[in-house]
């Protein structure tokens, strides 16, 4: 159907409420609409100790972002089939590539379905609850020292949705006969219940090497020394923000080791300091654009960039527009 502007708006609040709702409560259901900007279909199928989404997003010249949430401790595996899925941050989004796979263990999460203006998403996630996974974690500890079952028996986050690991034959063939399961209700169950352990089992093989090599994620408390100085950098970046800064010299001049300065600065700003630098930065020269007559190429310098061209990729992320399109005319 053809919508006026005022009905697409109306139509995405109601697609973004309606979707992110499904998958934030992961209960039993399904939701198809096609509209002239999109095709958009999600189901769900929720077990008591485990749960399967099924998105399959098209979108055609409107871009649509979808908040979800979790509260309580899962681990997830979400394998992208062929479509890319992007989500969180549009300017810097935790992404996966078709015929991808990952896993995850989250003690809770926001979250945003990202799909911009041609986008295509098609992927299947399954949700292991708490005694799902701790009775395979239990059976697999008796034999190995490998780190991810260590983490998840611990309740250690970790992410791996930006490894981009490959699905491999035996995934994709567990894969395709959980979505043309033949059988009802317990059988049904059972059949998928086996299948999800053969899963699991092989993604604890896959990615014990990917999380091995990234840093334990540690739940850091400040004292009110530590941050008392984090407020201190964030106002020194306020005042300073034009003239070179590095990690090294924040955490000299204001006492903390560089990962109580990132780790701290995100806990406490919700971005790093290096961003927050750069935000900064991009904001003035968006002053500088529409109130003086300064070249882009002098802007860029004078706000730290080398080369023009990566002071108009930054700024065309941050924005979503050309610099010379602020200009005022």
């Amino acid at each position: 159907m053809n919508l006026t502007v005022a009905n697409r708006s109306e139509v995405k609040e109601q697609l973004k409420s309606s979707i992110g709702s499904l998958m934030t409560k992961i209960k039993t259901a399904s939701f198809t609409h096609k509209t002239d900007f999109g095709q958009f279909s999600c189901s769900i199928e929720n077990f008591d100790q485990f749960g399967m989404l099924q998105r399959n997003f098209e979108t055609s010249g409107e871009s649509l972002h979808i908040p979800f949430s979790n509260s309580e401790h899962v681990v997830s595996m979400i394998f992208s089939l062929d479509g890319h899925s992007f989500f969180n941050d549009r300017y810097d989004p935790f992404k996966m590539r078709p015929s991808s796979q990952c896993l995850n263990f989250f003690k809770e999460y926001q979250c945003t379905n990202l799909l911009d203006d041609h986008a295509h998403q098609h992927d299947y996630a399954i949700f292991l609850r708490r005694p799902f996974y701790m009775d395979l974690i239990s059976q697999y500890l008796e034999s190995s020292e490998d780190r991810v079952p260590v983490m998840i028996a611990r309740q250690q986050e970790f992410n791996t949705i930006n490894d981009h690991i490959p699905s491999d034959a035996a995934v994709s063939g567990i894969l395709s006969s959980m979505m043309h399961c033949p059988f009802q209700n317990e059988m049904r169950e059972a059949f998928l219940r086996e299948h999800i352990r053969a899963l699991f089992v092989l993604q604890l093989y896959h990615f014990n090497q990917v999380v091995a090599e990234q840093p334990l994620r540690i739940d850091m408390e400040l004292s009110s020394a530590d941050r008392e100085k984090l407020q201190g950098v964030k106002e020194y970046i306020d005042k300073n923000f034009l003239n070179p800064a590095s990690l090294e010299s924040l955490t000299r001049d204001f006492g903390l080791n560089e990962f109580k300065l990132k780790s701290g600065f995100k806990k406490m700003f919700d971005t790093s300091p290096i961003r927050y630098l750069q935000s900064k930065r991009l904001v003035f020269a968006l002053s500088l654009l529409r109130d003086t007559n300064k070249s882009i190429k002098e802007i860029s310098h004078e706000i730290g960039y080398s080369h023009a061209a990566n002071f108009t990729n930054a700024f065309v992320k941050k924005f979503g527009r050309a610099p010379e399109k602020y200009r005022v005319k």
